[in-house]
């Protein structure tokens, strides 16, 4: 962790939002840093540099706008050149048959909302593009929803970094343990909004 840690910060503190915009979009196009390590080291780095509020949300954006740029990437590689072809690239990038197989079942089941829901989901936010791009979804939509999804999921943690301030470590430790647990929570409840919705929807149609 601290070899990661340690470069993280060098780079957040040393170019401050394109820092993080940089560090979110390799993120993105190269999983194995998670942004549960990236965004909340966002809003640490922030706290130390005693940014206002308003910073930190900035910061949020520049990590969501990272993301999402590195997202729209992934789309138009899939949207290209088609899942055999992502499978033979992805595997250079740790995403193989499973985890693709998981992202499209994903997207099978929510339709465009897989995509905002996606995001918020760790193992599935990093390649929920890859059927959006196959499925050739409309790419407004497409970034909409991902840029969305992206500024809910940095700005819940920049802040959580920026509210434990110097418990870094305390919280560093937690989030590996509790993520999958909060993740999974958060994406249900925005699961359940989104059904909701929907079947209002329905019921006006009819």
């Amino acid at each position: 962790m601290v070899d990661v840690v340690e470069p993280l910060i060098s780079l957040i503190s040393s170019f401050s939002y394109l820092g993080i915009f940089i560090a979110a979009f390799v993120e993105t196009i190269f999983p194995p840093i998670p942004s549960e390590i990236i965004f909340p080291l966002a809003g640490f780095v922030s706290f130390k540099s005693n940014y206002s509020y308003f910073q930190v949300f900035l910061m949020s954006i520049a990590g969501a706008l990272g993301s999402t740029i590195g997202a729209i990437l992934i789309y138009f590689l899939s949207y290209k050149v088609g899942r055999v072809a992502v499978l033979k690239v992805g595997k250079y990038f740790l995403i193989n048959e499973n985890k693709v197989k998981k992202s499209e079942d994903w997207f099978e089941h929510y339709g465009v909302y897989a995509v905002f829901l996606g995001r918020l989901a760790p193992g599935i936010r990093e390649i929920i593009s890859v059927p959006a791009g196959i499925a050739k979804m409309d790419l407004t939509k497409f970034i909409v929803f991902t840029f969305a999804g992206s500024l809910t999921w940095s700005t819940f943690l920049v802040f959580l970094g920026y509210a434990f301030g110097n418990s870094w470590n305390s919280l560093s430790g937690a989030l590996s343990d509790l993520f999958p647990i909060i993740s999974a929570v958060v994406v249900l409840c925005v699961g359940i909004v989104v059904v909701i919705y929907l079947m209002k929807r329905r019921r006006k149609k009819k």
